[in-house]
């Protein structure tokens, strides 16, 4: 593993490559291998321990919204990555230490309960099966979200395992419309035997989890600002092609909807990066983090819609970079609503 410093920077001069390479990402359903490889020597998927960490949050943070609002499916994967060591922080040392024997491991998760753990500690076995787990196509470990059963009749604790890709079955990558190189797999364990030290419990664990929600609503922000930042582009160019001759109303590019866009997103970003730096109501009120996560998520799908609907292109429009990052919010408002709900749940 790696410690982490100025991790934006060192990523930043990839973002014009991951834009020029947004379309045959999307075409080709898969982050072209340079560019995930770009991104993991910068550290994006580095694994730092708590104790390490420092404002890896923050940083992380603003590196999503950046490669986001580049590519859609290469910001939701770096958001699923990047979270990853929240997500460690509740298993024993044992877990770090197996993945410390891998040079840069790629680690893909989903909190969906749908596992069943098995056995003594020493004997732990796997049954279950997991939807759209976002990354595995490219992971080489899984993190899942079980409930391990000791009492029979109880419905058993909440938790996470640690296991390696090989140990389970994926599908084809899931065809869908938007983040469409999301390396999303369906994922299924029989009788997986799990090594003393890869199960966790989750359960009243929800502030370590928050984190996670944090993250990959940021992804979602930062797709839907670089749908407006290209379509107000866009709009320059063609009224510099028409010399002023065209009406800005023409253009259906309405500032009052615009405005309101933009605003939008200041908040959702705002909101999201007020929990990375730990800020609190400012009224000492009692807020719930998921919920808050879940505005964000909803603020950056109103924003495209304003943005799509100033749009002249259709919604299947592959040549057209806005089109496609609206593609990418709208499926990924249903993962990340869905990944907050399973992340508040398991904790």
């Amino acid at each position: 593993m790696h410690t982490h410093t100025a991790l934006r920077d060192r990523v930043e001069d990839l973002i014009p490559r991951i834009r020029e390479e947004a379309a045959r990402t999307e075409a080709e359903r898969r982050i072209p291998t340079e560019v995930l490889a770009a991104l993991l020597d910068a550290g994006a998927f580095a694994l730092v321990p708590a104790a390490e960490r420092g404002a890896r949050e923050a940083e992380v943070l603003e590196l999503v919204r950046a490669v986001a609002g580049a590519c859609g499916s290469t910001g939701w994967v770096t958001a699923a990555g990047g979270a990853v060591s929240w997500l460690l922080d509740l298993f024993p040392p044992a877990a770090w230490e197996r993945l410390d024997d891998v040079v840069d491991p790629l680690v893909a998760f989903s909190p969906e309960l749908s596992g069943r753990l098995t056995g003594p500690d020493d004997a732990l076995v796997l049954n279950g099966s997991w939807t759209t787990v976002t990354g595995a196509a490219q992971a080489s470990w899984l993190l899942l979200g079980v409930r391990r059963h000791e009492v029979p009749g109880e419905p058993g604790r909440a938790g996470l395992v640690l296991v390696p890709v090989e140990d389970c079955e994926l599908s084809e990558p899931v065809d869908t419309v938007g983040l469409t190189a999301s390396g999303a797999q369906d994922v299924r364990a029989r009788g997986a035997a799990i090594r003393v030290g890869s199960w966790a419990d989750a359960e009243h664990r929800a502030a370590q989890l928050r984190p996670v929600g944090t993250i990959a609503a940021m992804a979602l922000v930062g797709a839907a600002a670089g749908a407006l930042v290209t379509h107000l582009e866009q709009s320059r160019q063609r009224l510099a092609l028409s010399h002023g001759g065209e009406d800005v109303t023409a253009l259906d590019l309405s500032p009052a909807r615009i405005a309101r866009a933009a605003s939008l997103l200041d908040g959702a970003a705002l909101v999201l990066r007020e929990q990375a730096a730990g800020h609190h109501d400012p009224d000492d009120q009692p807020r719930d983090p998921f919920e808050d996560q879940l505005y964000a998520v909803d603020r950056a799908v109103e924003t495209t819609a304003l943005v799509f609907a100033s749009l002249r292109a259709h919604a299947l429009d592959n040549d057209d970079p806005v089109a496609r990052l609206w593609r990418d919010v709208r499926v990924g408002g249903y993962h990340a609503r869905a990944l907050i709900s399973r992340l508040r749940a398991l904790g």
